[in-house]
């Protein structure tokens, strides 16, 4: 297990890989069943893959049990679940600081840029239509 070999807190990349003959609309909905179980942490991101159903997520787990629950996926069965440690993201703000860092090194770009970006963007837009009182809890 994960939570054995990397102490928490700790943020962590999930991959998986729906079995043969699961269609893409099966596949993001169990997918996201997966994501949506609290106890595997807090769910920082996530996508669903073009082509070979599956999909990623980083979650930043602040508790052993959330670590154990990443490789315990009941809503993904026959899948190939990979769950990989991250080396420098051990929060969710350290998470963010590395998107930061990632920018700012190899594109000469600002985190905070793209969130100025992103507030008037259309994608913003529909999110809060959405939930225009907030996310439910």
């Amino acid at each position: 297990m994960p939570r054995s070999r990397h102490p928490v807190p700790k943020c962590y990349l999930v991959i998986a890989y729906a079995p043969q003959g699961i269609t893409a609309a099966e596949g993001n909905n169990a997918f996201n069943a997966y994501i949506a179980d609290p106890g595997r942490g807090l769910v920082l991101t996530h996508d669903h893959f073009v082509g070979r159903v599956g999909g990623f997520a980083v979650f930043a787990c602040t508790a052993a049990g959330e670590v154990e629950r990443l490789e315990d996926a009941p809503e993904l069965p026959g899948w190939s679940l990979h769950v990989h440690p991250l080396t420098f993201s051990t929060t969710a703000v350290d998470w963010l600081y590395q998107a930061d860092f990632t920018l700012a090194a190899y594109r000469g770009r600002r985190l905070a840029g793209l969130c100025e970006d992103y507030r008037s963007s259309p994608q913003r837009a529909r999110l809060d239509a959405r939930w225009p009182t907030g996310p439910p809890a």
